[in-house]
């Protein structure tokens, strides 16, 4: 069974990423006064309160940075590793830090997120699909907010899966993937 996780604003920093019951929540900010550290927190909805999950630091003279769970600072591209295919089927492999690896691919416009087993073999099926906002005409209003649509099995990964979506995002709005 799939879980949709709709995203509020077309930004990549400053937003919430919920599914329509809210149990599944979770607040992206990227402050003024810190505009060069994104914060993800998850909403644990039994202790009411933010759990910070993850971290995003893209100062300009220093290369992009992840921390997850408050840990150290890790160069982006080694938390994110980029695999090189043929023609334009690069991919990017992360782990959840449990044992459990994945991989982001672009597919058209959406990114495909699918599980690796030992080998390094992807799974035949992506387990989470990314889909960009939508402009009327390209350039005024957006027509569809963007979502994340997840199998139950990445949820125990969820922390994980949106960090790295996020850190992704950036760079394909920047034109560096």
């Amino acid at each position: 069974m799939t879980q949709k996780l709709t995203f509020t604003t077309a930004s990549v920093r400053n937003l919430v990423i919920s599914n329509p019951t809210d149990a599944l929540y979770y607040e992206v900010l990227t402050p003024k006064w810190e505009s060069h550290q994104t914060t993800v927190r998850r909403l644990d909805t039994h202790a009411n309160r933010y759990d910070t999950v993850g971290s995003v630091r893209s100062q300009s003279s220093k290369p992009v940075a992840v921390s997850m769970y408050n840990g150290e600072f890790v160069n982006e591209e080694l938390w994110l590793r980029k695999i090189e295919g043929q023609g334009q089927q690069s991919r990017w492999e992360f782990d959840d830090g449990e044992g459990n690896y994945f991989s982001w691919a672009v597919a058209g416009s959406n990114f495909e997120l699918r599980s690796l087993d030992e080998s390094g073999t992807q799974s035949p099926t992506p387990i989470a699909t990314f889909y960009p906002h939508r402009r009327h005409f390209m350039v005024t209003m957006v027509s569809q907010q963007a979502f994340l649509e997840i199998e139950s099995s990445v949820v125990d990964s969820l922390d994980t899966v949106i960090v790295s979506l996020l850190v992704l995002e950036q760079k394909r709005r920047k034109c560096s993937l």
